[in-house]
């Protein structure tokens, strides 16, 4: 049984409360406006987005500007996208050459970023993989010498005073108590009852 959202379908429907209302669209707008740049970037488009909250503030998209968008709505007989401004053709290359240089800049990044996101996957399953061998993989005290064992039993006694102590300055002195019929270790190895 899931208990979260995470990636279950969500029903297309109106959400019944003012509040959750207005917190869903403050979430979901920044995503609308992020695939309507990407719409843009990618197909090289004119285009105008505009939201009206439930309060009724407007929240607009457009490119290259709400102004000539709007006039592409008063005129929408004209052929070319810049027919209404005045440039030359030296001008227009240009903006296309500029708008494929930073589209093939994007996608190197979006690129990049994925190889990193890759790799830091990678590195967590990894670290936590070893963390997990490092932990639970101390070898047997069989073959070891005197001095070997006298020095795991002072590393597990350190070990055991340090998480102590972290466990102390973590939950204080309300933390639950082991029962008094185990033994613990002071600094020194010696046993308390």
């Amino acid at each position: 049984m899931k208990f979260t959202k995470g990636k279950q379908k969500i029903e297309m429907k109106k959400v019944g409360a003012y509040a959750a209302r207005m917190i869903m669209f403050s979430k979901r707008k920044s995503g609308l406006f992020k695939k309507m740049n990407e719409i843009v970037s990618l197909c090289n488009v004119e285009t105008s987005f505009l939201v009206f909250s439930d309060s009724g503030k407007p929240y607009t998209f457009a490119y290259p500007s709400l102004k000539e968008a709007v006039g592409q709505f008063k005129n929408p007989l004209r052929d070319e996208p810049s027919a209404t401004i005045n440039t030359g053709p030296l001008v227009e290359a240009y903006r296309r050459q500029k708008n494929q240089d930073l589209m093939e800049r994007y996608m190197d990044l979006v690129e990049e970023l994925e190889i990193k996101n890759e790799k830091e996957r990678i590195l967590k399953k990894i670290i936590k993989e070893n963390k997990e061998k490092i932990l639970w993989n101390i070898p047997p005290a069989e073959g070891l010498s005197v001095e070997e064992k006298k020095w795991m039993r002072q590393t597990f006694v350190d070990l055991h005073v340090y998480l102590g102590d972290m466990a102390l300055k973590c939950f204080g002195n309300d933390g639950d108590r082991s029962s008094s019929s185990q033994e613990s270790y002071g600094r020194d190895g010696e046993t308390y009852a």
